[in-house]
């Protein structure tokens, strides 16, 4: 599977968990209801396939969402089982190898709450992606939908956020 098409089938994918989520509540458009916490996790199914879900608040008015589809945790190997699970990462924490039993597919975004989108990265929605190759064949199978009450940016993400240095210079010519 090319890098191309692992795109197009990812952000198939995720169109369908974020609708469901926003659906579902986890993520609430409307601001003033915005029940979520600063950082915090959750399960849903989307495709009858368990989903978690973390953000994590990352500035004004936008989380970074983490999705991890098709998450199995009864798959993860023995040798880390006397760890509590953390859902707060980006990836789960299992070795490389093991990806392809505990999950089918993961992505991150920034979702900003004021404009009601997804924001881009560098020209990139998604980020910290992994699509096991069987389960292409499943989101192959899957609809095409568009986003329910929220887009898909094609502008940047905005790192004019991002605090200056201390002397307020912006560096040396």
């Amino acid at each position: 599977m090319g890098k191309a098409e692992q795109y197009r089938r990812l952000k198939k994918l995720m169109i369908h968990v974020i609708n469901e989520a926003v659906k579902t509540g986890v993520i609430p458009l409307t601001f003033r209801y915005r029940r979520m916490t600063a950082e915090g996790f959750t399960g849903i199914t989307v495709h009858g396939k368990h989903t978690a879900i973390n953000w994590k608040e990352t500035g004004l008015d936008e989380f970074r969402v983490t999705v991890w589809w098709d998450y199995q945790p009864e798959h993860i190997p023995k040798l880390i089982n006397g760890r509590p699970e953390n859902l707060k990462l980006l990836l789960p924490d299992v070795d490389r190898n093991a990806f392809r039993l505990v999950v089918g597919a993961c992505a991150s975004f920034y979702f900003d709450y004021k404009y009601k989108g997804i924001l881009s990265d560098r020209g990139k929605e998604f980020f910290s992606v992994y699509v096991r190759e069987s389960t292409a064949s499943d989101i192959d199978k899957m609809e095409e939908v568009k986003p329910f009450c929220y887009s898909i940016s094609e502008l940047a993400r905005p790192l004019q956020r991002l605090i200056p240095p201390a002397s307020g210079k912006r560096g040396k010519y």
